[in-house]
């Protein structure tokens, strides 16, 4: 049996060593931001992450790359004006650092400054080689200056540089798209939608492009799966509901159309089209009473539309409101001559 410790001789020596800071150790008081930020970072806690390396910054100026990840942190919060100003910062204490100028070419692009972004990106480039997702935003940066071969030749250098890219499959789909190539948007977006099939939007404008291929049943099975993506998707916005709605009001299923109108509806109910073509549907479906209010929010969400004004007319008439109805047709009438003699389409 071992002797009991006599703790009337070890007390004073305790003691002691406490005071000397010879006891036993015990958890830091202090953090390191730096450590600490990289941790929130990594975990995508950005909001609590951009204040921790702010500190690591002060703390020791200029010395570590705490600045970037910041900018980086802010950029990730769609804090881009903050993001823009600690990225140039880091970027004057490192003017050899790629990393910095790849990230402030891309806050620019987010503010709607795509001049600024590609002369950044071209002296990123001349430090480093780009990566694929770097050229996505390039290419978008010429998409927001309407120069689409541009944007076209250079998200097509970015699905070269990752095949697997899809975000720049879906980009290259609509850029084609927009310029009328319905045969290269389908294959970029099959192409996107195989990479990930539960992108809705990839869904949705493959769908769209179906449409304009003249291909209805197909394009009616890709809305529907859009529109099961969508359901599934608390954060999805009204387009995909707007489209397939629209397309069967196209082909003369309005009401079929309603349900996926009030959806959109609920979904941004300042959307001056949802509200339209819900006041259209209701009004093709006979109920010219309830067409009304929503055709009326659609006027005045967007006024100066002639075509929403023409279809407010028409449902006033079908509704006996004859005064309003001729007013409505007058102030098309005007709209029109403003813009388009041939009146509504």
């Amino acid at each position: 049996m071992l002797p009991r410790p006599n703790f009337r001789r070890i007390w004073p020596a305790l003691c002691l060593a406490a005071l000397c800071g010879l006891a036993l150790p015990v958890k830091a008081q202090t953090t390191d931001p730096y450590a600490a930020g990289m941790a929130a970072f990594n975990a995508h806690q950005y909001a609590k992450a951009a204040p921790l390396f702010a500190a690591a910054e002060a703390a020791n100026p200029g010395h570590s790359d705490a600045l970037l990840y910041e900018g980086k942190s802010l950029a990730n919060m769609n804090c881009f004006g903050e993001a823009e100003a600690v990225l140039r910062k880091y970027w004057s204490q490192h003017p050899q650092s790629a990393d910095a100028l790849y990230m402030l070419g891309f806050v620019l692009n987010r503010e709607d400054k795509p001049k600024e972004s590609l002369n950044t990106y071209t002296q990123a480039a001349r430090l480093s080689t780009p990566k694929s997702d770097d050229l996505k935003v390039v290419a978008m940066d010429y998409v927001m200056l309407n120069d689409y071969p541009d944007a076209i030749r250079w998200m097509k250098q970015a699905v070269a540089f990752d095949p697997q890219n899809e975000q720049a499959w879906y980009g290259l789909g609509r850029c084609y798209y927009t310029q009328s190539d319905f045969p290269n948007a389908e294959q970029a977006f099959s192409r996107a939608l195989a990479l990930d099939p539960k992108d809705v939007k990839a869904a949705t404008n493959l769908a769209l492009t179906l449409e304009m291929r003249n291909r209805p049943k197909e394009a009616d099975q890709l809305y529907k799966k859009a529109i099961a993506l969508a359901d599934a998707d608390p954060k999805t916005d009204e387009w995909p509901y707007l489209d397939y709605a629209s397309f069967l009001l196209d082909q003369a299923h309005a009401a079929e159309a309603i349900p996926l109108l009030r959806r959109a509806v609920a979904i941004n109910p300042k959307c001056a089209d949802c509200h339209g073509k819900l006041g259209r549907a209701l009004e093709a479906t006979g109920q010219p009473k309830e067409a009304v209010p929503e055709l009326e929010r659609a006027v005045t969400l967007s006024p100066k539309d002639p075509k929403l004004h023409y279809a407010l007319g028409r449902a006033y008439r079908a509704a006996g409101m004859t005064a309003k109805a001729k007013e409505e047709l007058a102030m098309t009438a005007k709209l029109y001559g403003t813009k388009d003699s041939t009146g509504p389409k």
